[in-house]
């Protein structure tokens, strides 16, 4: 019997250490649409999209009020997948080149840091049965002493082996349906927030990738309209010089015309 409730015990400990871990995500019914209303924040589908256009706001500015808005709700909401989303897209605003490195590491120790512990649960569970079964087993023994030693005449006797074999059945029973049951739902539970866990990051980087892409993009057209500009200044030089070149050319041929003409004005007056 003692080993049965120890079984219980450990495995209850486990189970609900897991549940503390993952918080406030464990039973609440909202987990798939984290993902999606973050989507919307980021994205501008939602509040801080009228927001910015009532007030005028820059696209740069838009978007950083976007992203402060989504951290908000996350924040705000709790939760294992809101902390994880928060974390993701403070990374990213500060290097987006670490975020996918980050995210595959964190999403690892994530896994690791829900699932610690679990196995000792399905052990327990295991267990409690096989240990009931032994109580019966060991009931059953006592009970054919006693009717080695007084017979099967007075049924007193036997109750004690009968019971005891009874009992560790049933303990073990009581304590290896409810930790089954808790320990599937447990692992449905982890396994929902890992798929929402990896839509989160891709919902993430491929946010940020067009951003950086983008500002890639205005970068380009800015560095070739600032070559533009430069090649036409140089045109503009250019023209400037050959014009002067032009310019000297005409007064040299006018010099060399009127060095000609004074000796035949001279020869004329003579």
């Amino acid at each position: 019997m003692l080993p049965i409730l120890l079984a219980g015990v450990v495995g209850f400990y486990f189970l609900f250490a897991s549940w503390m871990r993952i918080g406030g995500d464990s039973f609440r019914n909202d987990v798939h649409k984290v993902v999606r209303r973050m989507q919307r924040d980021l994205n501008g589908e939602g509040t801080a999209s009228k927001f910015a256009d009532a007030h005028g706001i820059a696209d740069d500015s838009a978007k950083e009020h976007c992203e402060a808005v989504a951290l908000q709700r996350l924040r705000k909401r709790g939760g294992f997948l809101s902390r994880e989303f928060s974390y993701a897209i403070e990374v990213a605003q500060k290097n987006y080149d670490e975020f996918c490195d980050y995210m595959q590491v964190r999403m690892m120790k994530s896994v690791r840091y829900m699932e610690q512990g679990n196995h000792i649960i399905s052990v327990m569970a295991a267990a409690a049965p096989l240990l009931g079964l032994l109580g019966t087993v060991t009931g059953m023994v006592s009970t054919f002493e006693v009717i080695t030693l007084y017979g099967n005449q007075n049924p007193v006797l036997m109750a004690d082996g009968i019971s005891e074999a009874l009992i560790s059945t049933q303990s073990g029973l009581l304590v290896a349906f409810p930790l089954t049951l808790l320990k599937q739902r447990l692992d449905e539970r982890i396994e929902m927030l890992k798929q929402e866990m990896e839509l989160g990051a891709t919902v993430i980087d491929n946010y940020f990738a067009t951003q950086v892409g983008n500002s890639s993009i205005t970068a380009t057209r800015a560095n070739e309209s600032r070559m533009t500009t430069i090649d036409v200044d140089n045109s503009r030089i250019v023209a400037a010089h050959a014009d002067n070149s032009s310019f000297a050319a005409n007064h040299a041929d006018e010099s060399h015309i009127n060095c000609h003409c004074e000796p035949l004005a001279k020869q004329s007056k003579r």
